[in-house]
């Protein structure tokens, strides 16, 4: 039995190595596994860690004067092995301050005054902000912190800071003001960058494409309005007797458990002006556990569903989260809003992922302004005109509540692992839900994928995210990864690709994966090393190009040969047409790929071949001149 166990570990250990040397791992990351933090088999180390901060917030905002300010506490948890002299701080406002680097041309106006930090005390000793030579610097978005006494392993340090910005109305990136009382808040509080056992502290600017990659924390958050005026947020409503009308509080308690959508805000609410208590300045509380970021929407004219949906049935009770659609009276399609989120939701727990929502709420904002904005619990979305644009948008955004939000990425650097799972899992709902039958989602995707694959700017998923520029990010971010995706479940089968999805989902779940985590976990799942697969579509250039190479027949007898062009592999489907009007379609694995270029496939032939074709409008392919054999006429 010990020469068994032996030879097992030298098993392991020899495939932990090929794992290794099959995909390229970044100097950073060969050290963090050294170091017991993260593996080489898809989970985290005996000796993973992550920060953590426990926020609590009390902010108002003057809607006249388009102003938010605020104090906030925030004690910070150094949960690493390393000693911190530094502490590193995000003022997103700052984007749109003269100087910051963006990744648009704004023009000439519109620009805002940096934040105004009020205060900061860290362990209840003063920082200068005015001195930027020694303890406080700031730079685009980011706030350098000099600490006077360094923050110990396994130690926290409390912080105050008082704060205001001007809300945006003229560039609204995100989050802003969008005018006859209706905003969209994120992005908006000082917040801890990352320090993760990576790259250390986090200090990547906010540019305006790129998005956010946060810590898991709690908050607690109170903001004052004024009357009237509702408000939506991350979390769970602490106080609804206290800022609503007893009628709105029961429609409102109502809705949290129907399985049908309750209208909590009606138009004639709105017109009778008997919705918050009759109080010049109410206070709402949200508070919000082991969450990525806080974000929230405010209107005086916003309509108000909402619904329950089961998310999880066991042994010990049944789960549910609490769906929301608030929108401007007219706002195309969103009186479905509420019923759509909760479809969606049911999708994503009971089909794919699979896995039960993991989040008590989820609000969907529909509004004049442009929208696809993603926050945990909150989804600013815009008005789309077409209802399945409608529903791939309301689907889209609370689909990143798994993939960045519970799972934790890093979409500054690797915006494919959440932006290429919302577009991969969109396809089956929008094509249900559809009213348009000449809506192809997916097939939209794969021509948009094929339409800028292999241009300069083209550039493989691994050049981290903040370098990708220009008109590129759509076809890097979403459409690559996501036909990515879609080729692997094809090859691994549905129900294995989603067992793969959730052993990767419950290893990373509430942490911080990286792409090795990622490849690494399928590898485990899939009980194989799919380098062959990952270096192609996320390593290397390179495009989707199969083609007919030659067809030719013996007796009853087709021999068929398909030639890789492209560097990236796909399926492999054709038809074939013959003499006697008859025709076949052929479909082989993506894993014909694995280790040759060209491959020949016999077939049975009734009569003689006529016609070749290869390929179809779901599977990507850049160059269709090659995909087509024909006798002779």
């Amino acid at each position: 039995m010990k020469k068994l166990s032996l030879l097992f570990l030298v098993f392991i250990f020899s495939q932990s190595l090929f794992a290794q040397e099959s995909i390229f791992v970044p100097r950073e990351v060969k050290e963090s596994i050294k170091k017991g933090v993260r593996t080489l088999d898809g989970v985290p180390g005996k000796n993973y860690w992550q920060n953590h901060s426990i926020y609590k917030i009390n902010a108002s905002v003057d809607v006249e004067k388009s102003v938010l300010s605020g104090d906030e506490s925030i004690a910070y948890f150094n949960d690493s092995p390393d000693t911190l002299k530094n502490l590193v701080m995000r003022l997103y406002p700052d984007f749109l301050k003269k100087g910051a680097t963006r990744d648009f041309y704004f023009g000439t106006s519109g620009f805002l005054p940096p934040v105004s930090i009020k205060y900061i005390k860290i362990n209840g000793e003063k920082y200068d902000v005015s001195d930027t030579s020694k303890s406080v610097r700031r730079g685009s978005t980011n706030m350098f912190i000099k600490l006077k006494s360094a923050l110990l392993p396994k130690n926290k340090a409390e912080l105050e800071v008082g704060w205001s910005f001007i809300i945006p109305q003229k560039h609204p990136m995100r989050m802003g003001n969008k005018g006859n009382g209706d905003m969209f808040i994120a992005y908006w509080y000082p917040q801890m960058a990352v320090y993760d056992d990576i790259l250390g502290w986090d200090k990547i600017d906010y540019q305006g494409i790129v998005e956010f990659y946060n810590d898991f924390s709690d908050y607690d958050v109170n903001i004052t309005l004024p009357k009237n005026t509702v408000m939506w947020a991350t979390g769970v409503l602490q106080n609804p007797k206290e800022v609503l009308q007893p009628e709105i509080v029961k429609k409102y308690n109502e809705a949290k458990k129907s399985e049908k959508v309750i209208r909590i805000i009606t138009e004639e609410d709105r017109k009778s002006g008997n919705v918050t208590l009759d109080k010049e300045k109410l206070t709402w509380n949200f508070k919000a556990k082991h969450v990525p970021d806080f974000s929230f929407a405010i209107s005086d004219s916003y309509l108000w569903d909402g619904r329950a949906v089961v998310t999880d049935s066991t042994a010990s009770g049944v789960k549910t989260t609490f769906v929301q659609a608030a929108y401007n009276p007219g706002t195309p399609h969103f009186e479905d809003a509420a019923q759509i989120g909760a479809e969606s939701i049911y999708y994503l727990s009971h089909e794919l992922p699979g896995y039960p929502f993991p989040y008590p709420e989820m609000t969907s904002v529909g509004s004049r302004g442009g929208g696809g904005m993603e926050t945990p619990m909150m989804a600013n979305d815009g008005a789309p005109k077409s209802y399945p644009s409608f529903v791939g948008l309301i689907f889209h955004e609370i689909s990143h509540t798994y993939f960045p939000f519970f799972m934790g990425t890093n979409e500054r650097t690797y915006a494919w692992m959440d932006e290429g799972w919302a577009t991969f899992f969109t396809r089956e709902v929008t094509e249900r839900y559809q009213k348009d039958v000449k809506f192809k989602y997916w097939q939209r995707m794969v021509k948009s994928y094929e339409d800028g694959s292999g241009y300069m700017l083209d550039v493989p998923l691994m050049v981290p995210s903040f370098s990708v520029k220009g008109g590129f990010p759509r076809i890097t971010f979403y459409r690559r990864p996501g036909c990515a995706y879609m080729e692997l479940m094809k090859m691994m089968g549905r129900e294995k690709f989603k067992e793969a999805l959730l052993n990767y989902i419950n290893a990373w779940n509430g942490k911080h994966p990286i792409p090795t985590d990622f490849f690494t976990s399928f590898n485990s799942s899939a009980n194989e090393d799919l380098a062959w697969f990952w270096n192609p579509w996320f390593y290397e250039f390179g495009v989707p190009d199969l083609a007919v190479e030659s067809v030719k027949q013996n007796g009853d007898k087709g021999f068929v040969t398909i030639k890789k062009v492209g560097k990236i592999p796909t399926r492999i489907w054709f038809k074939v047409d013959f003499a006697d009007g008859t025709s076949k379609e052929f479909n082989y694995s993506i894993k014909t790929w694995k280790n040759k270029n060209s491959a020949t496939f016999t077939i049975n032939a009734p009569a003689t071949i006529t016609k070749v074709e290869l390929g179809n409008n779901l599977i990507p392919d850049v160059d269709k001149t090659n995909n087509t054999w024909e006798t002779k006429k």
